[in-house]
C-alpha cells in the first residue's frame, strides 16, 4: 500500500516547532539557527521527505499567472579600489544591465553594494545578512580580492569571469576560445592571410589561456600565417608608458607584418595609427570586444545576456537553498558574435 507523503508540517509536530520554522530552515535561511537547520535537516531524512514535484510546479505556474511579487535584493558587490571604474567598461556595465532586468523579471532588486577597502569582513557579512539578502553576484575585478573571514556559505553566489578566483563559486562568462576561433575564422573568410594578435598578458593568464589557444587552434585550422604573430604585452606598460608600448608595437608590427590585427586592449587602434598606419587601408584591425575597443568590427560578447543567465542561475540556487561554494562548480559559457565593420573589410 501507498503511504502517505511526508510533509513539513509532520516535521513541525514531530520536533515541536512551528511549520514556518521547518519551511524556513529546509530552506537554510540565516534567521534560523545553524544548529536548528541541522535539526530540522536530520529530521527529514529520517522521515524520508521529499519536496512534492507536483505542488512546487504548480506554485511556479501560479506565480507565472501573477505580477512578479518583491522576493528581496540580489547584491552586486562592488570591491574594486576605485569603484567608478566598474562602471567604465561597458562590457562589465552590460552585465550590470542584463542583471538588473532579469532581476527585476523575476521579483528582485539588484543593488550594488560597495565594500570599502576599510570596512572589516564580518562588518560587511552583518550589512548583507541584516537587509535579508541571499543572493550575491561578484563581477569582475581588475585585482582578486581579499575577502578575509568573509562566510561565503550564507549566501548563494555566482561569479562573472575569472578574474576573481575566490569564492570557487558558478560561473557564468563568455567563451573567449571559442570567440577567438569565431573571429580568426571570420578575418580569414575576408582574405587575410597573416593575422596577428596583440594580446594582454596577464587577462589571459587569467582566463587560463583561453586566448592564446584559441588563436593557436585557429592558426591550425585555417592555415594562417604563424610566425612571431603573437604579441603579449603588460597592460600597465600600454596604459601608462604610451611611449614605449609605441615602440614595442612598431618593432612587432615591422617584423610581423600582419595584414590584418586582433586585439583585447582599447589603446592598440590609436597607438597603431600614431605609427603611421591606416585603418584599415594600410592595416585592418578588430577587436575581441566591441563594447571596450573603439573599432567597428570585432566580437560582440553579449554582455547583457552574461548578465541575465547570471541571475537565472542565481535564483535557482536561493530557491533550492544552494548556499556557499558547490562541490562541483559549474562554468556556464555564453558564445559570442561577429560584428562586420569598416575596420575590417574585405580584402580585394
Amino acid at each position: 500500500m501507498q503511504t502517505r507523503r511526508v510533509t513539513q508540517a509532520d516535521i513541525a509536530v514531530k520536533l515541536g516547532v512551528s511549520h514556518a520554522t521547518v519551511a524556513l530552515a529546509l530552506k537554510n535561511h540565516h534567521r534560523i539557527s545553524p544548529k536548528r537547520r541541522e535539526e530540522v535537516r536530520r529530521m527529514a531524512e529520517k522521515m524520508g521527505y521529499q519536496p512534492d514535484p507536483f505542488l512546487a510546479g504548480l506554485a511556479a505556474y501560479r506565480r507565472g499567472l501573477e505580477p512578479s511579487k518583491f522576493h528581496g535584493v540580489i547584491a552586486w558587490i562592488n570591491h574594486w579600489a576605485q569603484p567608478e571604474g566598474l562602471h567604465r567598461l561597458h562590457e562589465f556595465e552590460g552585465y550590470w544591465l542584463g542583471a538588473k532586468e532579469a532581476a527585476k523579471q523575476f521579483g528582485y532588486v539588484l543593488e550594488e553594494i560597495r565594500w570599502p577597502a576599510d570596512c572589516p569582513a564580518k562588518r560587511f557579512e552583518r550589512i548583507l545578512l541584516t537587509r535579508g539578502i541571499l543572493g550575491v553576484l561578484i563581477p569582475p575585478h581588475r585585482q582578486s580580492p581579499d575577502w578575509g573571514d568573509f562566510d561565503w556559505s550564507k549566501f548563494s553566489l555566482v561569479r562573472f569571469g575569472m578574474s576573481v578566483q575566490n569564492p570557487d563559486s558558478n560561473v557564468v562568462t563568455s567563451d573567449q576560445f571559442r570567440a577567438t576561433v569565431m573571429a580568426m575564422k571570420r578575418t580569414h573568410e575576408l582574405g587575410y592571410r597573416k593575422i596577428g594578435f596583440v594580446l594582454n598578458r596577464e587577462l589571459d593568464e587569467n582566463i587560463g589561456g583561453n586566448y592564446t589557444g584559441g588563436f593557436f587552434a585557429a592558426q591550425r585550422l585555417f592555415g594562417v600565417q604563424a610566425a612571431n604573430s603573437l604579441l603579449l604585452v603588460n597592460v600597465k606598460m600600454f596604459q601608462q608608458q604610451l611611449a614605449r608600448a609605441e615602440k614595442e608595437l612598431g618593432a612587432w608590427l615591422k617584423k610581423c607584418q600582419p595584414d590584418a590585427v586582433l586585439t583585447t586592449l582599447p589603446e592598440v587602434p590609436d597607438l597603431i595609427r600614431k605609427l603611421g598606419y591606416r585603418i584599415p587601408q594600410d592595416l585592418a584591425v578588430a577587436g575581441t570586444s566591441v563594447a571596450d575597443i573603439p573599432l567597428d568590427a570585432g566580437v560582440n560578447q553579449r554582455g547583457q545576456e552574461i548578465g541575465r543567465i547570471a541571475v537565472e542561475m542565481l535564483i535557482k540556487q536561493i530557491n533550492i537553498n544552494e548556499r556557499g561554494e558547490p562541490s562541483a562548480p559549474c562554468r556556464i559559457l555564453v558564445e559570442s558574435i561577429w560584428q562586420d565593420g569598416k575596420s575590417l573589410p574585405r580584402r580585394v
